[in-house]
């Protein structure tokens, strides 16, 4: 039997054969960050049963099995090459909890765990982690020595409004749960929750069923948190459900919410499906048969639109809350996109509306209050001076852009956070938290068995979580993005101490240019990290002095 354990730090992807990085014993982080590693046992002989894992530290250690699922759709035709593998394959994706009972230790097999330190007071200093491996028998297979500095500096809470898109539908019909029942509840409470400890602190609230990603003429379940009574043309609003969701949102730590899309994807030609109940019944009021512009959608528009604002305001989130018209519209839809922003700027001219688009021209023309730029499109939106929020998905595979796909290396998602920094956005969007349908959803899947929305998008792009019992399984690639979020609030910090144009240099003289051009790979990644630390620290040090 051959055995051997190794400690790498979390941009190492155990799927990758061809980056082989020396091993890393030593880490550092803030007190109030999340410090992620990983131990890769590799076992060429046959599978060792009934393991266990010691873990002795003074610091608060999770450890976390790193398990494979299957990835079909990988690559675009258009697609770059910073990829570690254009094959389909499968990927350490997911992490289930390492009981602390026994376990295997697979034979023939890349074995990966990941562990995580972190809390919002960790003791600074310099700390030790002991791992101990060891058979059944209780002989010891391997001891790793693990080295943590803890600086003593806090990082100060984001300014970006980050946001994960939340499918509502998915969390029922993967669980079987009712919308809206104690259950759904929840598990929405725990999904909502896991997404704020990872550095999302934006709701996306269905206020009616979301038009995103659904086969024009079809339905997705309805999830409507608005109650809508119609009768004689006149409308009435009950927020009960809308009140819920906000408390359980703001009791997870949530800081804005964004209302969902008030007209269809691609082109806002059409309404959302909106149910509501009449003398004739609960029924389909408005849906993919309502012309977006029809003055029926407009009477309703016209009395719900003042009660939304009238009731946010009341809930004291309207200075926290975004209003979406439609996601991604086209150049050939602009007029129409216009008759709707004027539509807006009547009714609530005081509530802040932002769109994903990459047309430059909507913001020409004062269409968009806060444009949410695709990664690969932001260059005109940054040059303009306007305020503006960044997004990536499928389409973000080219010029080496940001993403968090499971074919790319780790380092690409992580550069997110001082990319962010570096061209001033005030936000990030990511449409696919947990989207656990087929392009256009036609059907449902099992995540575990289908991680490519049946070859719609590229494996990773539809979800980054997957559903436990009770919650959340968090995979690499959220604990990486969670470390982007992190990162760029280490940037926040350092300019604290030396200014913003300060640390615009530091970024200069480290090859950060832009969303495409970049030092690719772990290494520079990581050296810029402990630069940042280092500069930290200094400036900390001057400043006791000076005010001693």
């Amino acid at each position: 039997m051959s055995l051997s354990f190794k400690i790498f730090d979390s941009l190492y992807n155990p799927a990758d054969r061809r980056r082989q990085p020396s091993e890393c014993k030593k880490f550092s982080c803030f007190s109030n960050e999340t410090l992620s590693f990983q131990l890769i046992a590799e076992n060429d002989g046959e599978s060792v049963w009934d393991c266990s894992l010691e873990i002795a530290s003074d610091l608060p250690v999770r450890a976390r099995r790193e398990e494979l699922v299957p990835a079909g759709f990988l690559m675009h035709p258009w697609s770059d090459d910073y990829v570690f593998t254009k094959d389909q394959h499968v990927f350490y994706d997911y992490l289930t909890p390492l009981n602390t009972g026994r376990f295997c230790l697979r034979g023939g097999f890349r074995n990966a765990y990941w562990f995580t330190v972190g809390g919002e007071d960790l003791p600074a200093g310099r700390h030790k982690i002991l791992l101990t491996v060891k058979d059944g028998a209780g002989e010891v297979l391997a001891q790793k020595e693990i080295a943590v500095t803890v600086y003593p500096q806090k990082l100060p809470e984001s300014d970006l409004a980050v946001t994960n898109w939340m499918h509502y539908d998915c969390i029922c019909n993967y669980y079987g749960v009712s919308p809206f029942s104690e259950k759904f509840w929840t598990l929405t409470g725990a999904f909502i929750r896991s997404a704020v400890e990872h550095g999302i602190n934006t709701s996306y609230v269905p206020m009616f069923t979301p038009p995103l990603d659904t086969a024009v003429g079809k339905e997705r379940r309805t999830i409507q948190l608005i109650d809508v009574k119609a009768e004689n043309g006149k409308y009435s609003f009950g927020f009960d459900k809308f009140d819920r969701f906000i408390s359980i949102a703001e009791g997870c730590g949530v800081k804005y919410f964004e209302m969902s899309h008030l007209f269809t994807q691609w082109g806002a030609r059409a309404c959302p499906k909106i149910i509501a109940d009449t003398p004739e019944g609960k029924k389909r009021i408005f849906g993919w048969d309502t012309p977006s512009d029809s003055a029926e959608y407009t009477s309703f528009l016209e009395s719900f639109l003042p009660a939304l604002e009238a009731h946010i305001t009341a809930l004291g989130i309207k200075d926290r809350t975004f209003v979406h018209i439609s996601d991604e519209p086209n150049e050939k839809c602009i007029d129409l996109y216009a008759r709707h922003k004027a539509l807006f700027r009547r009714l609530i001219p005081d509530l802040k509306h932002i769109d994903a688009l990459s047309e430059i021209a909507y913001l020409d023309r004062k269409l968009v209050d806060i444009p949410v730029a695709a990664s690969n499109a932001a260059a005109p939106f940054i040059a303009s001076g306007a305020e503006y929020w960044a997004y990536y998905c499928t389409s973000q595979c080219t010029s080496y852009v940001s993403n968090r796909l499971m074919n790319m290396p780790h380092a690409r998602n992580r550069v997110l956070g001082v990319q962010l920094y570096k061209s001033g956005a005030k936000g990030f969007l990511q449409w696919g938290f947990n989207f656990y349908n087929t392009y256009l959803s036609h059907e449902t899947v099992n995540p575990f068995l289908v991680t490519d929305a049946g070859g719609g998008f590229q494996s990773g792009d539809a979800f980054i979580v997957y559903p436990a019992p009770d919650g959340v399984y968090d995979s690499p690639r959220y604990e990486v993005f969670r470390e982007a979020m992190q990162d760029y609030r280490v940037l926040m910090l350092l300019e604290k101490y030396i200014g913003r144009p300060a640390v615009l240099d530091f970024l200069k003289e480290e090859g950060i240019e832009g969303y495409s051009v970049y030092p690719r790979g772990a290494k520079p990644l990581l050296s810029l990290r402990k630069k940042a630390e280092a500069l930290i620290a200094s400036a900390s040090r001057k400043a006791d002095n000076r005010s001693q």
